[in-house]
């Protein structure tokens, strides 16, 4: 009888209630892209189409679903519009073809990429949320309206890769389905439950919480190690009017300066800089401070020499360039800020820093170097922690015996 079963269609000038919207989207969709020539990615990115509307459809047809249309489709991605006079039925449609996609579906298209010889690794992220619609137009040639459109989008592309993320509007109603998700957070407002490909509760919850973090986060990029030098080049050369760089000795900065590898990316960011009237700051520790002494014991290492090896070093690259380096600016003090930071215009709106806490102490494991420390570039969109490494980086500046020396 399912077999016999003809949906309907959105009728033109309606406005519809509880309409369950079911987005699907490729996670990591740039490496398949990367990996394949396109119009074998665009295969593979057809195959998921018409894997996920072949499922929509054999479950809405089991159900009798009045009305379950593939709305919109854009490559990697697209959602769906299910609705039936009776809402636990386009409930059970979406949740059940949602659910199954995830768990069976997606490990058979998988296989299928691979037979099809598409490379890269496949992963998708779904999410469920329900409102009321306006359609106009005809048909599938029609256009619909509704803020929960762009709410169920934005959740998708919220949901972490192989989970699929329902709203507190779907959970509420979820019945049965509800004990496959999670409770996990809240995104634009809305209580968000997750369901993990393999898992249980535990795994949607770790795995939101690795995309997302802990209640209350910034927007913060993090590298496992210092950035090289070209990437830190890249940093100083969108510079407005100020750079400041703050450190123990400076050594790694320095030493740029006046290297003779070619290309010397970080030294010509650093003279271009100079040369269009921006101002390089450096700040580095006293070599004759208590500070220097202690770090000296602690890292075991000759900090006074380091230190004055990166001052001759600074007073080698304004005498090679002149005039061109009267921008360069190179301070001592004694305070100890126990971090570096690089900070670009720091002061203005699109200011940046590029800051690293320093461990401190002796260990039976040995000495980390500072390189090797996690390293964290921040906006001010990272608010208060912006706020307070700024706040920092500007009070050793002004605290303390701070001397120029060159």
């Amino acid at each position: 009888m399912s077999d016999q079963f003809q949906a309907d269609q959105f009728q033109a000038d309606r406005t519809y209630d509880q309409v369950y919207l079911v987005f699907v989207d490729t996670s990591g969709y740039s490496t398949i892209v990367r990996s394949n020539p396109r119009d074998r990615a665009a295969h593979g990115f057809d195959l998921l189409r018409e894997r996920m509307r072949a499922r929509i459809g054999q479950v809405s047809a089991q159900h009798r679903c009045a009305r379950s249309d593939l709305w919109n489709w854009r490559g990697d991605g697209g959602f769906f519009a299910i609705h039936d006079d009776s809402e636990s039925v386009a409930r059970d449609v979406a949740l059940e073809a949602a659910r199954t996609f995830l768990t069976l579906d997606l490990r058979h298209l998988r296989d299928e990429f691979a037979q099809a010889g598409v490379d890269g690794e496949l992963h998708v992220r779904m999410a469920v949320h329900k409102g009321a619609i306006r359609h106009t137009g005809e048909g599938r040639t029609g256009t619909i309206h509704s803020p929960d459109i762009n709410l169920a989008a934005h959740l998708e592309k919220a949901t972490p890769p192989d989970c699929l993320a329902v709203s507190e509007d779907v959970y509420r109603t979820a019945g049965r389905y509800a004990e496959l998700f999670a409770h996990v957070g809240s995104h634009e407002g809305k209580d968000v439950y997750l369901m993990a490909g393999d898992g249980g509760p535990g795994a949607a919850a770790k795995a939101w919480l690795a995309g997302r973090g802990l209640a209350g986060g910034t927007p913060v990029h993090a590298y496992p190690e210092r950035p090289s030098s070209p990437e830190k080049a890249r940093l100083l050369d969108a510079a407005s009017v100020e750079v400041l760089d703050m450190g123990t000795a400076l050594r790694t900065s320095s030493s740029r300066l006046v290297t003779t590898e070619r290309p010397a990316r970080y030294r010509d960011a650093v003279l271009n800089l100079l040369r269009r009237g921006g101002v390089y700051r450096c700040y580095l520790l006293d070599p004759s401070s208590d500070a220097a002494a202690t770090l000296s014991r602690q890292y075991q290492e000759d900090m006074t020499r380091k230190i004055k090896d990166s001052l001759e070093r600074f007073g080698r690259f304004k005498e090679r360039h002149g005039a061109a380096a009267d921008g360069l600016r190179v301070y001592q003090t004694d305070e100890f800020p126990g971090f570096s930071a690089l900070a670009i215009d720091p002061r203005r709106p699109d200011g940046l820093i590029l800051y690293s806490s320093y461990l401190m102490g002796t260990s039976p494991y040995g000495v980390i170097e500072r390189g090797d420390m996690p390293h964290y570039l921040i906006s001010p969109d990272a608010g208060r922690t912006y706020a307070r490494i700024l706040e920092l980086t500007e009070a050793r500046a002004a605290t303390g015996q701070v001397e120029r020396v060159l």
